[in-house]
């Protein structure tokens, strides 16, 4: 409910509160639409696209439900819709050709969240990053994708063993 204050200032015409609900809400929208689409880029794209559907959309929000899981869910359509024209598209692989992709990375995770996107299902990759990233409990990730708990958690715990499984492979 933190996030309906500054909600609530912003409807009221105190913009700068629109920095603390981006401030708030960014992670996760990033790794939300990053679990979904798989690509860096993409995922930035529709944290730009979000933010812009939240700004329009913020006077139709109810006051005292979950913000996040509204700002969450609007990440999720948009990269869901995304993800449905890119099938039908050629993609191209990153690492053919970094170059055409730049170096910047929007996060410090690299190689971990790399393998992570690799062995791990959407919802499995989408819960790892809300839990270690962006440091949420698994109550709060379970309103936010309207999932229960004890699935939260189990997808979590497969989550790490999957990852702890790849990385003693790899000697790490």
């Amino acid at each position: 409910m933190a996030l309906d204050k500054f909600i609530k200032k912003f409807i009221n015409g105190d913009a700068s509160a629109f920095d603390e609900i981006y401030n708030r809400t960014r992670k996760s929208v990033y790794y939300v639409a990053l679990s979904i689409l798989r690509d860096k880029a993409l995922a930035e794209d529709v944290m730009q696209t979000t933010y812009m559907r939240v700004l329009k959309n913020i006077q139709g929000y109810a006051l005292g439900t979950n913000a996040s899981a509204w700002i969450i869910k609007i990440a999720k359509n948009e990269a869901i819709n995304i993800k449905k024209v890119r099938m039908r598209e050629q993609s191209v692989d990153e690492y053919e050709n970094v170059s055409l992709f730049g170096v910047s990375e929007p996060d410090t995770y690299g190689e971990l969240t790399d393998l992570a996107k690799r062995l791990l299902s959407d919802d499995e990759f989408s819960i790892l990053m809300l839990v270690t990233a962006c440091g949420y409990k698994r109550k709060e990730i379970a309103k936010m994708i309207d999932m229960p708990i004890p699935t939260v958690t189990w997808k979590y715990q497969n989550a790490l063993s999957k990852m702890r499984t790849a990385l003693e492979k790899e000697g790490c």
